[in-house]
């Protein structure tokens, strides 16, 4: 009989291919099984339009069930939320002529930047405060946007 090896993935580790399993790319150990679901869900999200929305409307929903979730963790983790902040208000500082020439407000992270196909998609967003010299937004609201279709003119009472 004849054992088959392979190389993890992950963490590049010999270990013994089990033939029932098609894809045996991960060897058995929690971090690269860890890995390995990442990796699957990753690619899940970018092939499976249903799949994205649906993972998109569960977080929405815990958040909604959560609201004081982050500022309990910032709480709790003082010596990195203060670490953290410092680290940001270094960036920022290194910023200092790109932010000077770029426009006003502009944020330091683009999260799912909107494309032309997409200007506007219907949801519930987080609403916060636009000012460059904030560094954790805790005044957020939460609002629903909805698309109006083109030919739609009527827009008052």
């Amino acid at each position: 009989m004849n054992i088959k090896k392979r190389r993890c993935r992950h963490c590049g580790r010999l270990f013994i291919v089990c033939n029932k399993v098609k894809k045996h790319d991960y060897c058995k150990r929690e971090k690269c099984q860890l890995a390995r679901k990442r990796m699957w869900q990753k690619e899940k999200m970018e092939s499976d339009q249903t799949y994205h929305e649906d993972q998109k409307s569960s977080q929405q929903d815990w958040s909604d069930n959560n609201p004081d979730y982050w500022k309990q963790y910032r709480q709790k983790n003082k010596r990195y939320t203060d670490a953290n902040r410092e680290k940001q208000r270094y960036r920022n500082a290194r910023r200092g002529k790109k932010a000077q020439e770029s426009p006003p407000h502009e944020p330091i992270a683009k999260m799912d930047a909107l494309s032309k196909q997409n200007a506007v998609i219907s949801g519930k967003y987080r609403l916060v405060p636009l000012e460059p010299e904030l560094i954790a937004k805790m005044d957020a609201i939460i609002v629903e946007i909805k698309t109006i279709s083109p030919g739609y003119t009527n827009f008052g009472p």
